[in-house]
């Protein structure tokens, strides 16, 4: 890749070398001319490749989510704008779903959520990313009504999703924070404590007797119980 890098360099310097001599001729302008062109191309190209890369780097492959550092940009920008406040949401059993169906199942399951949270967000002129395995945050003005636009995500989320013969549904905790005086560092920190009091723990406290476990409905699941019924 660094020889390519240096190709060009070398000719642009070289022709910018020829169309600096006073005596420099016609047919050695037009070569020069020549030479920056393909030159300007191949750094251009090269130039749209690295952009590529990064914006892959930038963006979650599975749920189409700006990635932890992308979406702390995106998040500013709205903290910036005016009141804001800061969603931070952890599914509840997802990793059941991972560990009995399978990395496919959930995939699905945060590729749905990705998803949703993508067309909510987008209708609340908020930004929402994938903080990394089943967790969430979401930028998004402090305007009137927020409790109930955030109870509204709730349902989207914890709605079914369908993977091939299954029916998968997993439940979701969401901590808010109001950012007023507050850095988007910390807003995150008062949003994982709400978000830890509404799952019923503590970060280093014991589960409580609420369970939240995914509903699954499998043909080959009923089928057996059926026919001991018969």
């Amino acid at each position: 890749m660094q020889p390519a890098i240096q190709q060009p360099g070398a000719l642009l310097d070289r022709a910018r070398a020829d169309l600096g001599r006073p005596d420099a001729s016609p047919q050695q302008l037009r070569s020069a001319l020549a030479q920056i062109v393909p030159a300007t191309e191949d750094l251009m190209a090269q130039v749209a490749v690295l952009q590529g890369q990064l914006e892959r780097a930038r963006t979650c492959p599975v749920t189409g989510l700006p990635t932890r550092s992308a979406w702390t940009t995106q998040a500013q920008d709205v903290l910036e704008a005016g009141p804001a406040a800061v969603l931070l949401i952890d599914l509840d059993a997802f990793k059941p779903v991972n560990d009995r169906f399978g990395h496919a199942a959930g995939d699905a399951v945060l590729a749905a959520v990705g998803a949703r949270l993508t067309e909510w967000a987008a209708a609340e002129g908020a930004a929402a990313g994938r903080l990394g395995g089943d967790e969430f945050a979401v930028a998004i003005p402090d305007t009137p009504g927020l409790a109930a636009r955030v109870a509204q995500l709730h349902t989207r989320l914890t709605a079914p999703v369908a993977h091939r013969e299954l029916t998968l549904t997993v439940g979701a905790s969401i901590g808010t924070a109001r950012t007023a005086g507050l850095t988007l560092s910390a807003a995150l920190k008062e949003a994982d404590a709400e978000m830890y009091r509404v799952k019923g723990r503590g970060r280093r406290g014991r589960r409580s007797t609420r369970f939240a476990f995914p509903s699954v409905r499998r043909f080959a699941d009923v089928l057996p119980f059926r026919k001991a019924a018969a």
